[in-house]
């Protein structure tokens, strides 16, 4: 393949990837404004829902599509996941609670990482093509 070809195609896949996120999914802009501890934890936490949202509406949409083994196990790996996400959460909260103030901005990260991931993942489980376009 030229390549040439090759980074139209890659551009091409980023945007659809990029028209994909919910809106409000990056607390980029809302970080440069934000002045304190809670500021920045609430920029988080904005983007945090926005992700937690996209993920419902992923997992809704594959619920409804999959037939009944798929769904059951669709179903058991999201529950195991939302049992992860609240293990790994408080063992950081457990670690991260010696780190001060920012400490809990590195927690509301970690959530949003999280969460952003596991959309991401029930998204490519949706669309057929993966999650991280560097993978594929």
């Amino acid at each position: 393949m030229k390549p040439g070809l090759l980074l139209i195609l890659l551009c091409l896949s980023t945007a659809a990837i990029a028209e994909d996120l919910p809106s409000g999914a990056s607390p980029d802009r809302c970080l440069q404004n934000a002045s304190t501890t809670a500021a920045m934890n609430q920029c988080y936490a904005v983007a945090s829902q926005a992700w937690d949202q996209e993920m419902n509406k992923q997992y809704n949409t594959l619920m409804k599509t999959l037939s009944s083994e798929p769904k059951s196990k669709l179903r058991t790996a999201q529950r195991a996941w939302l049992s992860y996400r609240d293990s790994w959460l408080a063992a950081s909260r457990s670690q991260l609670r010696s780190q001060g103030t920012l400490g809990s901005v590195a927690l509301s990260a970690q959530h949003l990482s999280l969460v952003r991931n596991q959309a991401l993942m029930l998204q490519s489980l949706a669309s057929g093509r993966c999650a991280n376009p560097g993978d594929c």
